[in-house]
């Protein structure tokens, strides 16, 4: 009976795209914008505050290759909070507590090195009743870093025997992953409603002199371009967005 069902199903089609192409129809492929709801209570969860980011916890120097850079880039999880700040605010759908103020709450306040843990989740819910919001977003991050050898190949032209041959090139490439872990904790319940880990990478060749050298350049820019792309795949979760769907319509032959 399934076979059946499934040969059935398949003459169906066959007879369409038969009578499609058979009339003369062309297919025209066109963009629609489709809206995509929030993940979250957005009638519920319209104020929201962002407290600063807090490094995540340590790990081993290096794991499976990964390198732990986050030294070099201490101080910036408020930045990460001030980055998502200027995000969300240019969302309609919610009011966000501007920087000042949330740096005049938090003006020598021990934030908590737990996120996480039930008396973070109490004391962030805490600061955003005193800020007046519905949610506070918060969480942690962590920055790596590898290398690994990496060869190109490439088809080159050889004057001595007069024809393409295959070539190659030995590089060291490098990469950069940013680790960025998102929660949102509800002022009245005093609980995270939202946890979520966004990841991004980005990759550079290098020789073994210019890899030296970018071990002790500043990854600050690299850092910064990251985070934008994490919280990017945060706010598309949160915020009602359109996206873009392929349909396809038929022609009536002239």
């Amino acid at each position: 009976m399934k076979n059946f069902k499934s040969l059935s199903l398949t003459f169906s089609l066959l007879i369409f795209f038969m009578g499609v192409f058979g009339c003369g129809q062309r297919m025209l492929e066109i963009g629609v914008p489709v809206k995509v709801d929030s993940e979250i209570d957005i009638d519920r969860y319209q104020k929201l505050a962002v407290l600063p980011f807090v490094q995540g916890e340590l790990y081993a120097k290096s794991s499976n290759g990964l390198l732990d850079n986050n030294a070099s880039i201490e101080n910036m999880g408020p930045e990460i909070a001030l980055m998502l700040r200027h995000r969300l605010s240019r969302h309609r759908a919610f009011e966000v507590v501007d920087s000042q103020e949330t740096a005049e709450m938090i003006a020598g306040e021990n934030l908590p090195g737990n996120v996480f843990g039930v008396e973070g989740q109490k004391q962030m819910a805490q600061i955003g009743e005193y800020l007046e919001s519905s949610a506070v977003i918060t969480g942690s991050f962590r920055f790596f870093t590898t290398s690994e050898p990496r060869r190109h190949y490439r088809e080159r032209y050889s004057p001595g025997l007069q024809r393409y041959v295959s070539d190659y090139q030995d590089y060291l490439q490098k990469n950069y992953i940013l680790v960025l872990r998102v929660v949102l904790v509800d002022v009245d319940s005093q609980k995270i409603i939202w946890d979520d880990v966004y990841r991004a990478s980005a990759s550079e060749a290098h020789s073994l002199g210019t890899l030296i050298v970018s071990q002790i350049a500043s990854s600050d820019s690299t850092f910064r371009r990251l985070t934008r792309q994490s919280i990017s795949q945060f706010i598309k979760k949160i915020a009602p967005h359109y996206e873009r769907e392929d349909r396809y319509i038929a022609l009536s032959p002239n």
